[in-house]
Parts: C-alpha cells; structure tokens; sequence
C-alpha cells in the first residue's frame, strides 16, 4: 500500500495550495498532546491500554458478529474518558498515552470496517458468522474509512487495482484452502 499512498499523496499536494498555519489549532493540539503531564491523579497508561487490548480480543477477534463489534464500538467510545484521565510523569508515559490514544483509533478503524465488509474473507482472519461466505461480486474491492466533515468514520468501497505481476489459480484461492470444508470435518 506504500506505493498507493505516495501516488495518492503526491497527487492531492499537487492539486492544492499552500495554506497557512492556524496557530489555535496548533495550540489546542499541544495542550492536548502534553496534558497527560499535568494530570498527577490520573489513570496509568499500561493501565488503560490493557483494558483497550482485552476489549479488542473480546469484540474484534473472529468469529466475528455484528453484536459484537458494536458492542465492542461502544466500550471504544467509552475509554475516551479512561485516555483523557491518564496521566504521565515522564516522556516515556507520555508517549505510551499517546500510543493508547493512536490504540483506540485503530480499534475503531478495525471494528468499522469488519462491520462494513459483510462476508468472510482471509481465513479466520476476517470471518463473520453472521456472513460465512465469501462474496466477489460485491467485495472483490478494498474497504477504506475517511472522517468526514463532522470528525466521524465512513466507509467506502475503492477498486483493487490490476495486478502487477499475474497470479495463477492457486494463488487466488490460497486462503480458501485455510478454511476448514464443513463435509470433512463432520465426516468423523
């Protein structure tokens, strides 16, 4: 994906002009940023990422449902406050509270766009019991997330661009294989 995100990169600062800094902006993400610093009573980081990582292993991992990772979206949401309560007493925790804080964003990230792809596909890696199959006619694309104008995630479908390099029919279906066939395994 490196190579798309330069194109993509490349192509967006070509098309736009130079803006200038607003300085508020840059205020209120400092203060955000080193307030950890100035909070003495607050919630250790390795805390609060342990709480984080025990909700992605509950609501994330597959077999993966709707219920479940919009449940798992509500306990994101949740531990807003938690990452707003931590405190840090030196750069090291103060960049482990950021890292919670970048956490909790990718947790989103994940839960939004396995509820937005709805099939299996990958293995276990992406199976949802609520849509076991894999589906090519209306997923043979990639699922991306962008804020819109509100701060909020949305998800879109974008084309797989052509392959560079050919693949042959094994290669297309190697995760198909991972999957365990239903007629073998209740043949015992």
């Amino acid at each position: 994906y490196g190579w798309f995100a330069g194109v993509n990169a490349a192509q967006y600062v070509n098309a736009v002009e130079d803006s200038e800094l607003n300085q508020s902006e840059i205020e209120a993400e400092k203060a955000r940023i080193f307030a950890p610093l100035n909070c003495s009573e607050g919630l250790p980081p390795e805390q609060v990422e342990y709480k984080l990582r025990r909700f992605v292993n509950d609501y994330l991992q597959p077999p993966k449902t709707r219920q479940k990772m919009e449940i798992g979206l509500k306990r994101f949401e949740e531990i807003k406050q938690d990452i707003k309560r931590i405190s840090a007493r030196n750069p090291h925790e103060l960049m482990r509270a950021a890292e919670v804080s970048f956490i909790r964003d990718c947790a989103e990230m994940a839960a939004r766009a396995s509820l937005f792809r709805e099939e299996s596909r990958w293995g276990l890696y992406h199976y949802r019991a609520d849509f076991p199959q894999k589906n090519n006619s209306d997923w043979f694309c990639h699922a991306h997330l962008k804020k819109d104008e509100y701060g909020n995630m949305v998800s879109f479908k974008k084309p797989i661009e052509p392959y560079v390099v050919p693949i042959n029919q094994d290669e297309a279906v190697s995760y198909d294989r991972l999957r365990i066939q239903k007629d073998v395994a209740l043949a015992d």
